[in-house]
């Protein structure tokens, strides 16, 4: 079994732990303290990791995401378990821009609830953007981070974008 390498960004809303393959590829992403407990935060099995001693350019991308650079995440790659219709919501997720966000029945048309759990069980956080998405009565939905961090995370692409 691969172990993977994981560290940890400091950001306005708390340490975002990434654990990454060796070729730089993103498998687990989110804000824990440390890769166990995003492991235990997802509900998902403990994998080996090992700190990385150079930060990569995930971690690159996405301190100049919270700097602001709000596309710099985009090319990042990916690479999460999941069923055909997953990774087909997953994709609309990557594809929608930095601001703007969507319904669950606009993420998937015919399967708005599939849509919901594409986000429930998405590993990778930021990188493939679930806050972007809310309810269609206007209601944010859930966040597996917290709704708060749901809500800075909006404010931030809102505010970033206004800048340029």
């Amino acid at each position: 079994m691969e172990t993977l390498g994981s560290e940890v960004l400091d950001t306005p809303v708390g340490p975002l732990v990434i654990v990454s393959h060796e070729d730089g590829a993103v498998a687990v992403c989110g804000f824990s303290r440390t890769s166990e407990e995003l492991f235990d935060s997802l509900r998902i099995p403990q994998e080996p990791t090992s700190p990385r001693r150079e930060p990569t350019a995930a971690a690159a991308a996405l301190r100049a995401y919270f700097d602001g650079d709000l596309t710099a995440i985009d090319t990042v790659e990916v690479r999460q378990p999941g069923t055909t219709l997953m990774q087909e919501a997953w994709q609309r997720l990557r594809n929608q821009p930095a601001g703007v966000t969507m319904t669950y029945s606009e993420m998937l048309p015919k399967a708005p609830r599939a849509a919901g759990r594409a986000c429930a069980v998405n590993r990778v956080g930021i990188l493939v953007p679930c806050h972007r998405v809310h309810r269609t009565d206007g209601n944010l939905g859930g966040y597996t981070w917290g709704l708060d961090i749901k809500r800075w995370l909006r404010h931030h692409e809102n505010q970033a974008d206004s800048l340029f």
